[in-house]
């Protein structure tokens, strides 16, 4: 039987998606190196939609949606969607107590858009997206999580997509990646992996991710947790985990990308 892992990605900025070739490049290298096949749909969970219950895009057709940016960074991509699986995953969640609502007026937003397009570039493979929750508690995402992941053994993709360090405040914008990064960033990183690798022991990634909340360094990498949370729900999702990208945009805002499975 064909499976998906979950992937986490940290999809950087709209401008760098959109203006360099870097961002196209580590996407088709993160699919190529960690996509087995063709999946048959894929569940997007994007750190810029988030709703007072866990919501699920039902639309037959997605299209980017308007978030302010200027024409330039407008895309025609357009995947199909997918209600029937829409539908099942709404019942798996109910079946396991989680409230949800289905959105069939529901658009790609940017964390969403731009690993589609860059890794599925032919729009050729149907997605639904589920938003996060607004408590944005990591326990109870990842409770969805594993609720979610037999569907990995039935050749469904999971992206996670937010960014493993994101102050939006301290970047420096349009510095490409060619800065080094700032030491509270790469520090960050450092904790986030060390972790990762602590819980490689006993698959336990998403407990020990969320308890980076309350470590004094957090705050600083996300002042908001919502860029964070995609990383814990994959975790969640996988007993074993590969780093598949490095690196840094505009000085910390990092773009690293991981795949979790089995």
């Amino acid at each position: 039987m064909k499976s998906q892992p979950a992937l986490f990605v940290s999809h950087g900025t709209i401008y760098e998606a959109f203006k360099s070739t870097d961002v196209p490049e580590m996407f088709r290298v993160v699919r190529e190196r960690a996509v087995p096949q063709t999946p048959d749909a894929i569940v997007m969970v994007s750190g810029h939609w988030i709703a007072p219950n866990v919501s699920i895009s039902t639309a037959q057709q997605l299209v980017q949606a308007n978030e302010g940016f200027p024409p330039e960074f407008r895309s025609t991509y357009s995947p199909k969607g997918s209600p029937v699986l829409a539908q099942s995953i709404a019942e798996r969640l109910q079946k396991a107590g989680v409230a949800v609502s289905l959105d069939k007026f529901a658009e790609l937003d940017h964390g969403a858009l731009i690993p589609l397009m860059t890794m599925f570039p032919e729009a050729d493979v149907p997605m639904v997206q589920i938003s996060l929750h607004q408590s944005l508690d990591p326990t109870y995402h990842a409770n969805i999580a594993q609720a979610l992941a037999p569907l990995l053994k039935e050749n469904v993709l999971f992206i996670g997509s937010g960014g493993l360090v994101h102050n939006r405040h301290e970047i420096v914008r349009f510095g490409g990646s060619a800065l080094p990064p700032d030491a509270w960033a790469a520090d960050f990183e450092k904790l986030v992996l060390d972790t990762l690798a602590a819980g490689a022991n006993d698959g336990g990634y998403a407990e020990r991710l969320a308890e980076l909340y309350q470590h004094p360094t957090f705050r600083q990498a996300h002042p908001t947790s919502e860029h964070f949370l995609p990383l814990v729900f994959v975790s969640a999702m996988g007993s074993r985990y590969e780093q598949i990208n490095a690196g840094f945009q505009w000085k910390n805002l990092s773009m690293a990308a991981f795949r979790f499975w089995g």
